[in-house]
């Protein structure tokens, strides 16, 4: 009887097809399954050795380090001193035994390797939490900051590469904290559903877990290795806006300078010089990389270019202005995540606004600013002639209202029509009125009036709500913009005019042109004024643009305000709030004879809702409760229900006076 043909192995599978457990063809590379997917197709991993351990390869492994007591000590991560008692056992940091003696030839390769053992995403919270506030950040954080690319993200968030990818796992948990520092009561929320909630007492020991893991799981050797990511720039930005949200000034500064820095690296701060490509033999051009990075230097450029409205000095994080349009870095592709791949982009269906839209009309608000920077960094606006000085504010200005203009309906915000007996009017809930995010109600059920339900019902609401994110951000942000050159330019008209008042009283001419030694001083000083004033008085086409545009600005403040509902302003109340509320306290400490009717009128709404908007901005996590001393023994305790009721109730007081001004008939009312 003849034996059966000995079947023959199949070589072994790829590392897709291993992670996923599933039958690698040999078709490939790619394989079917990676085809069907659009991924690499790698044999990566590591191979195991098949039978027992060879005793005499392990002795001379295991005595390698003994000789080399110095390097393995060294190289363990440490983390903050007053985290490691909570963060035990996982984030204890335990380096593998190096095979090679650290001499600068053989230093390469120990960057970037896996820091810690076990250390995985359930270091930050359970996976039930993690999964939601993954999904939390794509629906409110994403619209803003459009990384990372969602499909392939969430392909490596349910395939557990947080196990098995360092840099996935700091770029998730950047991504969590940067969630819980704009929005926390969601993540609240979602610890009291799964009674986790004594694991985060206050939204600041969420933000700084995540901090620690994702330094932890970038590793001590992190900035030695020889090349960086767009995932490890889209990291340290996460970081970076997160301490921002949460006060902490330095390390705001310190991650985003890294993050641009990372993008510097790539090259993405300046347009692509495509060039010949007959001897080029690097790896395959990947569109979703190149969209990343465009987009984390645009993202980057909104910030730093909004942290100068607030006084930041442009040397501390410098993007200098483009010269020219040949010169200036390409903006992202106006197409939706899911139609771009690594080898093509696929055109944005007809009908659907894509939602980088969104973020190339707030570039181009932030953009009007170039001008007025490259003046800024050489020299200084104070250095330059009053005449100049206009002249640049105002063309600002132009650009600025120019940015607005022909805005697609999706994204649209009627400037010029008050508001006029209704509140919310871009409130994407009005067939289901009394909607809003409820606090958090565990052990009981969330109400049926929590937001949340309606989003998960009708998943064309969170497109809808991701839009007036969008829009929001863009007018909010127009607004602070025209604002900063306004006030910039009566400042400095105000100098101007106190420069020749004193120049003329110093010549001391008299009225008729003569200088007098007797009592020539006090008539020339009368005369010099009366001239000043009578210049001021001189039809001035700029001056009067400018008079006229912050009557606007106090219009389009009110119209902003009373039009955002809570959904729309909660997610991103952080940064959108400081930027409304920036603008009104400027209008109501303006000097008196700059204020026109219309901010004389509404003085007193302005008012109100500044008060309101300066309560709710205390609620940010840095306010909840951040103790003065080094250790998280410093917190006053969990954040209790009459702090949440606290925070609700701020909440409730901006709708009650959006209602009560546009019941009055708006700022038409008190005309």
């Amino acid at each position: 009887m003849q034996s059966p043909p000995k079947a023959t192995r199949l070589r072994r599978a790829c590392d897709m097809c291993s992670a996923r457990k599933v039958k690698c063809d040999e078709s490939g590379p790619p394989c079917k399954p990676c085809r069907d997917l659009s991924v690499d197709c790698k044999f990566e991993r590591a191979t195991k050795r098949r039978g027992p351990p060879n005793k005499h390869a392990e002795a001379a492994k295991n005595k390698r380090p003994r000789l080399e007591p110095s390097f393995a000590s060294s190289s363990q991560p440490q983390l903050q001193p007053q985290l490691q008692p909570q963060l035990q056992p996982q984030l204890q940091p335990q380096l593998q035994p190096t095979m090679q003696s650290p001499k600068p030839q053989n230093a390469a390769p120990f960057a970037g390797q896996e820091p810690s053992v076990g250390l995985d995403a359930e270091a930050i919270a359970p996976w039930p939490v993690l999964t939601f506030l993954v999904d939390d950040f794509f629906t409110y954080i994403h619209p803003l900051a459009p990384f990372p690319h969602e499909p392939t993200f969430m392909r490596q968030f349910l395939n557990r590469e947080d196990q098995t990818n360092p840099e996935f796992l700091a770029l998730l948990a950047s991504m969590i904290g940067c969630l819980v520092a704009s929005f926390p009561r969601t993540a609240r929320l979602h610890l009291k559903n799964q009674q986790s909630s004594n694991l985060f007492p206050r939204a600041i020991t969420m933000i700084e877990r995540c901090r620690a893991v994702a330094l932890d799981a970038r590793g001590p050797l992190f900035m030695s290795k020889d090349d960086v990511t767009v995932y490890d720039a889209a990291t340290s930005y996460f970081l970076g806006l997160a301490a921002g949200y949460t006060m902490q000034w330095k390390l705001c500064r310190r991650f985003m300078a890294e993050s641009l820095s990372f993008i510097r690296e790539l090259g993405y701060d300046k347009k692509k010089d495509v060039g010949s490509s007959v001897t080029y033999r690097g790896p395959a051009f990947d569109h979703v990389q190149d969209q990343l990075g465009k987009r984390i230097f645009w993202v980057l450029f909104l910030g730093v270019r909004s942290m100068s409205q607030l006084g930041v000095p442009h040397s501390e994080i410098l993007i200098p202005p483009f010269t020219s349009k040949d010169l200036t870095p390409d903006h992202p592709a106006q197409v939706d995540d899911q139609y771009i791949l690594p080898h093509q982009i696929l055109g944005q269906p007809e009908g659907t606004l894509s939602l980088l839209t969104g973020l190339v009309r707030a570039i181009k608000v932030y953009e009007s600013m170039n001008k007025l920077v490259g003046i800024e960094i050489r020299s200084g606006l104070a250095n330059i002639g009053w005449y100049e000085q206009r002249s640049v504010l105002f063309e600002c200005l132009q650009s600025a209202q120019d940015a607005v203009l022909d805005m697609p309906k999706e994204l649209f915000l009627d400037m010029d029509t008050p508001p006029v007996g209704q509140v919310g009017s871009t409130d994407i809930f009005h067939d289901a009125p009394g909607y809003h995010y409820h606090p958090p109600a565990y052990p009981a059920l969330q109400p049926p009036t929590d937001i949340r339900r309606v989003l998960g019902v009708n998943p064309m609401r969170r497109r809808q709500l991701q839009y007036e994110i969008q829009k929001a951000n863009i007018y909010a942000s127009q607004l602070a913009t025209r604002s900063h050159y306004v006030e910039r330019y009566f400042n400095a008209r105000d100098v101007h005019r106190k420069n020749s008042r004193d120049q003329a009283v110093e010549t001391g001419w008299t009225a008729n042109g003569l200088y007098s030694n007797d009592g020539g001083y006090e008539d020339g000083k009368a005369v010099a004024a009366a001239a000043v004033h009578a210049a001021a008085q001189a039809a001035d086409p700029v001056d009067d643009a400018m008079t006229k545009d912050r009557e606007l600005i106090v219009k389009n403040l009110l119209i902003v305000i009373t039009s955002l509902p809570q959904q729309n302003m909660e997610p991103n109340g952080a940064s959108l709030i400081n930027k409304i509320r920036q603008v009104a306290s400027t209008l109501l400490n303006d000097a008196p004879d700059r204020k026109g009717p219309l901010a004389q009128q509404n003085e007193e709404y302005l008012a109100r809702f500044l008060g309101i908007l300066t309560r709710l901005e205390k609620t940010v996590p840095a306010n909840a409760g951040l103790g003065t001393g080094a250790g998280l023994g410093d917190y006053p305790g969990a954040m209790t229900p009459q702090d949440e009721e606290d925070e609700l109730r701020n909440w409730a007081d901006l709708r009650e006076h959006q209602l009560r001004f546009v019941n009055q008939g708006g700022f038409m009312g008190n005309l």
